[in-house]
């Protein structure tokens, strides 16, 4: 029997909103059991997610390919994901990674078995 993801997507504008004060630091939380709880902070340009050793971030899901996809800090202000031509694909928010997108607030991320959620670190006024 297959897993179906029966996860629902808000699109109720009041629903995860980001705050006006936002850093440069894009934070990675999974969300799946095989993990739950880690947290990946992206505060450089580029960061490598994957189940190899050598990744940036290191996700030790048979499922994730060793260099699986890519986080981006573009302008130090916004974020994008590629996949890396993965063998079992990347999703966003449901939908199948075909490209370069860029990360909104509270998105939800899937590679292999592992789900996450993507946020930008707030910063206190």
């Amino acid at each position: 029997m297959r897993n179906m993801d029966t996860t629902v997507i808000n699109d109720n504008p009041r629903s995860l909103k980001e705050s006006g004060h936002l850093s440069s630091r894009g934070i990675l939380i999974v969300l799946s059991p095989n993990f739950f709880g880690r947290t990946f902070i992206v505060d450089r340009d580029s960061c490598i997610l994957g189940r190899s050793d050598n990744a940036d971030f290191s996700i030790k899901d048979d499922l994730i390919s060793r260099e699986h996809c890519r986080i981006i800090r573009e302008e130090g202000k916004h974020f994008s994901i590629e996949d890396l031509q993965s063998t079992n694909s990347s999703s966003i928010n449901g939908r199948k990674l075909k490209k370069k997108q860029q990360l909104c607030y509270g998105d939800r991320i899937r590679l292999g078995s592992t789900v996450m959620r993507f946020f930008r670190e707030e910063e206190v006024s």
